[in-house]
């Protein structure tokens, strides 16, 4: 039997559900949950600025699109190019220069870590220079990819197990560095080879490796104070090609113009937040190394001069390298294009303060990513 006393409970009860049905009815009815990529944990700025990718395209879109970050869990580093080609991940951190022949003409770029000391006004430089460049943006298009935008971290120090800081030091040493920073190990005379990030520890703790050309946060996030003991103050140059937020084309095809601007916008924040963070979380090591176990230990002046010798010759011999080793034909084009938007981007960060986040974000949205034209990538 219904009583009034019941009855009340009921339509109390009824006036809930409708009001949980109303709370459901105002969220987006198919939010669509992406998979985040990063080829390793830890709390880096790049760690981090994943998880900002993710609340940034939530908020972006109205909900419609959230993102979980898998982190050193799906994918490695080595991976993510194909993975996020083939849908693995909706959105990878990928790294061109493990995959050099799908990524010809974008390793140029990633190849003139020495034209500016500034991370900022790189990540400016070579974001623009990728959108203006067919050839690079075709790259990315074979692979079923969006671009989205360079970080750029650094500088690049020599980490190593004994102390090097003499020129004969680098005899018999076997050294990990990639591109331009494995250039710089040859011309020291010591012997470069390419790994991933990921196998830097074991390698260095078995002794196959005497020491690690990287960004210092690496000491921590990769533990690698714990297999280095000393860190030579010689910055070899900034890295350049971490294309962090790479989208897989066939989910950006379903996207609405208005939910591609929302994505470039997320990647612009994130982007300039990552650059920003980085290089100050990195300077921090090299006042007080003692936390990550490591001593500062500073170049002969051999060291010290043959350094500056290779850091403005392997910028001039950029387009040599890219014709005859890898066919680009209009390396020399693509280089000068190169040094002429550094050139813009050092004077438009003039008098800014790149050490703030939020005025180097501003600067991105207006000038760098607001302008890029969605339908168009």
């Amino acid at each position: 039997m219904i009583t009034r006393r019941s009855a009340g409970r009921l339509c109390a009860a009824a006036v809930c559900a409708l009001g949980a049905l109303g709370a459901l009815a105002a969220a987006p009815a198919s939010a669509k949950e992406l998979r985040i990529v990063i080829g390793a944990p830890g709390e880096s700025s790049l760690q981090q600025a994943m998880r900002m990718f993710a609340e940034k395209i939530e908020e972006n879109t109205g909900g419609e699109y959230t993102g979980k970050t898998y982190e050193g869990t799906l994918l490695s580093y080595a991976e993510s190019t194909a993975g996020v080609r083939d849908g693995i991940a909706d959105v990878a951190y990928t790294v061109p220069a493990y995959t050099r022949a799908e990524f010809p003409n974008t390793n140029l770029v990633v190849d003139m870590a020495t034209a500016s000391d500034d991370p900022v006004v790189m990540a400016a430089a070579s974001t623009e220079f990728m959108y203006s460049c067919e050839p690079c943006m075709k790259e990315y298009r074979d692979q079923n990819t969006v671009f989205l935008g360079f970080a750029v971290i650094g500088p690049y120090y020599l980490m190593s197990v004994d102390k090097i800081t003499e020129m004969s030091d680098f005899q018999g040493k076997t050294l990990r560095g990639f591109g331009p920073f494995g250039r710089w190990v040859d011309a020291m005379g010591a012997t470069s080879v390419v790994i991933g990030a990921t196998d830097i520890f074991e390698a260095m703790n078995q002794g196959q490796l005497h020491g690690n050309t990287h960004t210092l946060d690496t000491l921590k996030s990769l533990s690698i104070g714990e297999v280095a003991d000393y860190i030579l103050d010689a910055p070899i140059g900034l890295y350049i090609g971490n294309a962090m937020f790479n989208t897989n084309r066939d989910l950006w095809e379903e996207l609405t113009p208005e939910q591609k601007k929302g994505f470039i916008m997320a990647a612009s924040d994130s982007i300039a937040w990552a650059t920003v963070d980085y290089f100050k979380v990195n300077a921090s090591y090299l006042e007080d190394p003692a936390s990550v176990g490591v001593e500062v230990v500073q170049p002969s002046a051999e060291v010290a001069q043959a350094t500056a010798t290779f850091r403005k010759a392997d910028l001039e011999t950029v387009a040599d390298l890219n014709v005859q080793k890898y066919g680009i034909a209009d390396a020399e084009a693509q280089v000068a294009r190169m040094k002429e938007l550094v050139r813009k981007w050092t004077e438009i960060f003039a008098g800014v303060d790149t050490t703030d986040p939020a005025a180097v974000q501003a600067i991105f949205a207006e000038q760098l990513f607001g302008q890029i034209d969605p339908s168009a990538i």
